[in-house]
Protein backbone atom coordinates (compact mmCIF):
# COMPACT_ATOMS: atom_id res chain seq x y z
CA UNK A 1 0.00 0.00 0.00
CA UNK A 2 2.68 2.34 0.88
CA UNK A 3 4.12 1.89 -2.62
CA UNK A 4 0.69 3.25 -4.16
CA UNK A 5 1.04 5.94 -2.31
CA UNK A 6 4.42 7.05 -3.02
CA UNK A 7 3.55 6.45 -6.97
CA UNK A 8 0.86 8.64 -6.67
CA UNK A 9 2.53 11.03 -4.99
CA UNK A 10 5.41 11.45 -7.06
CA UNK A 11 6.28 14.12 -9.20
CA UNK A 12 6.14 11.57 -12.34
CA UNK A 13 2.41 11.10 -11.86
CA UNK A 14 1.34 14.51 -10.92
CA UNK A 15 2.79 15.56 -13.67
CA UNK A 16 1.00 13.27 -16.00
CA UNK A 17 -2.60 13.96 -14.30
CA UNK A 18 -1.59 17.94 -15.03
CA UNK A 19 -0.11 16.79 -18.57
CA UNK A 20 -3.75 14.56 -18.63
CA UNK A 21 -6.17 17.30 -17.59
CA UNK A 22 -4.57 19.71 -19.88
CA UNK A 23 -5.33 17.91 -22.31
CA UNK A 24 -8.59 17.03 -21.98
CA UNK A 25 -9.11 20.92 -21.79
CA UNK A 26 -7.41 21.46 -25.47
CA UNK A 27 -9.88 18.20 -26.23
CA UNK A 28 -12.79 19.72 -25.29
CA UNK A 29 -12.27 22.30 -27.29
CA UNK A 30 -10.95 19.64 -30.12
CA UNK A 31 -14.08 17.17 -30.31
CA UNK A 32 -16.29 20.62 -30.19
CA UNK A 33 -15.16 22.35 -33.27
CA UNK A 34 -13.94 18.88 -34.70
CA UNK A 35 -17.49 18.03 -34.42
CA UNK A 36 -18.90 20.95 -35.81
CA UNK A 37 -16.57 21.19 -39.04
CA UNK A 38 -17.48 17.66 -39.91
CA UNK A 39 -21.29 17.95 -39.22
CA UNK A 40 -20.91 20.84 -41.99
CA UNK A 41 -19.04 17.93 -44.22
CA UNK A 42 -15.42 18.81 -44.04
CA UNK A 43 -12.79 16.34 -44.66
CA UNK A 44 -12.29 14.65 -40.73
CA UNK A 45 -8.48 14.28 -42.23
CA UNK A 46 -8.30 18.33 -42.31
CA UNK A 47 -10.58 19.33 -39.91
CA UNK A 48 -7.69 16.69 -37.41
CA UNK A 49 -4.69 18.86 -38.79
CA UNK A 50 -6.56 21.99 -38.39
CA UNK A 51 -7.47 21.35 -34.45
CA UNK A 52 -4.57 19.36 -33.66
CA UNK A 53 -2.09 22.21 -34.26
CA UNK A 54 -4.30 24.62 -32.38
CA UNK A 55 -4.32 21.94 -29.89
CA UNK A 56 -0.80 22.30 -29.61
CA UNK A 57 -0.12 25.44 -29.16
CA UNK A 58 -2.76 25.85 -26.37
CA UNK A 59 -1.14 22.61 -24.71
CA UNK A 60 2.36 23.82 -25.43
CA UNK A 61 1.58 27.09 -23.16
CA UNK A 62 -0.51 25.59 -20.43
CA UNK A 63 2.38 22.63 -19.76
CA UNK A 64 4.94 25.28 -20.20
CA UNK A 65 3.67 27.58 -17.32
CA UNK A 66 1.53 25.51 -14.83
CA UNK A 67 2.93 21.75 -15.18
CA UNK A 68 6.69 21.49 -16.24
CA UNK A 69 7.46 25.24 -15.01
CA UNK A 70 10.37 25.35 -17.28
CA UNK A 71 10.67 28.39 -19.43
CA UNK A 72 14.14 29.15 -20.47
CA UNK A 73 14.55 28.08 -24.14
CA UNK A 74 10.76 28.58 -25.13
CA UNK A 75 11.71 28.85 -28.80
CA UNK A 76 13.39 25.39 -28.72
CA UNK A 77 10.87 23.99 -26.37
CA UNK A 78 7.98 24.92 -28.93
CA UNK A 79 9.88 23.58 -32.02
CA UNK A 80 10.17 20.18 -29.86
CA UNK A 81 6.55 20.32 -28.42
CA UNK A 82 5.15 21.02 -31.96
CA UNK A 83 7.50 18.21 -33.76
CA UNK A 84 6.12 15.74 -31.53
CA UNK A 85 2.41 17.16 -31.43
CA UNK A 86 2.74 16.47 -35.18
CA UNK A 87 4.18 12.89 -35.46
CA UNK A 88 1.52 12.21 -33.41
CA UNK A 89 -0.96 14.34 -35.61
CA UNK A 90 0.35 12.67 -38.56
CA UNK A 91 -0.67 9.24 -36.15
CA UNK A 92 -3.94 10.22 -35.52
CA UNK A 93 -4.83 11.06 -39.11
CA UNK A 94 -3.37 7.87 -40.82
CA UNK A 95 -5.98 6.14 -38.14
CA UNK A 96 -8.63 8.41 -39.54
CA UNK A 97 -7.95 7.11 -42.89
CA UNK A 98 -7.41 3.53 -42.48
CA UNK A 99 -9.93 2.94 -39.83
CA UNK A 100 -12.49 5.48 -41.23
CA UNK A 101 -12.06 6.40 -44.78
CA UNK A 102 -11.07 2.93 -45.69
CA UNK A 103 -12.47 0.46 -43.28
CA UNK A 104 -15.65 2.43 -42.32
CA UNK A 105 -15.53 2.88 -38.58
CA UNK A 106 -17.13 5.53 -37.02
CA UNK A 107 -15.13 8.42 -36.66
CA UNK A 108 -15.46 9.71 -33.36
CA UNK A 109 -14.61 6.26 -31.71
CA UNK A 110 -11.29 6.11 -33.87
CA UNK A 111 -9.93 9.51 -32.94
CA UNK A 112 -10.55 9.13 -29.27
CA UNK A 113 -9.15 5.55 -29.13
CA UNK A 114 -6.00 7.16 -31.74
CA UNK A 115 -5.76 10.16 -28.94
CA UNK A 116 -5.02 8.12 -26.30
CA UNK A 117 -2.54 6.78 -27.47
CA UNK A 118 -1.41 9.63 -29.08
CA UNK A 119 -1.27 11.07 -25.45
CA UNK A 120 0.94 8.48 -24.04
CA UNK A 121 3.32 8.58 -26.37
CA UNK A 122 3.27 12.30 -26.48
CA UNK A 123 3.76 12.61 -22.63
CA UNK A 124 6.72 10.34 -22.39
CA UNK A 125 8.52 12.12 -25.14
CA UNK A 126 7.67 15.88 -23.63
CA UNK A 127 8.84 15.17 -20.30
CA UNK A 128 12.08 13.21 -21.30
CA UNK A 129 12.86 15.97 -24.60
CA UNK A 130 10.96 18.75 -24.59
CA UNK A 131 10.33 19.57 -20.87
CA UNK A 132 13.80 18.21 -19.48
CA UNK A 133 14.98 20.70 -17.31
CA UNK A 134 18.38 22.09 -18.10
CA UNK A 135 21.43 21.72 -16.09
CA UNK A 136 23.14 24.94 -14.65
CA UNK A 137 26.22 24.42 -17.12
CA UNK A 138 23.65 24.31 -19.84
CA UNK A 139 22.23 27.71 -19.01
Amino acid sequence: MEKIKTAIYSEDFVQLVKYVLIGVLGLVVDFGIYTILTHFKMNVEIANIILSTCGIINNFLWNSYTNFKVHDRMILRFISYFIVGQITTVFTTVSLFIFVTKLGYPHLIVKIVATFVATLIQFVINKVVTFRKAKKEEI
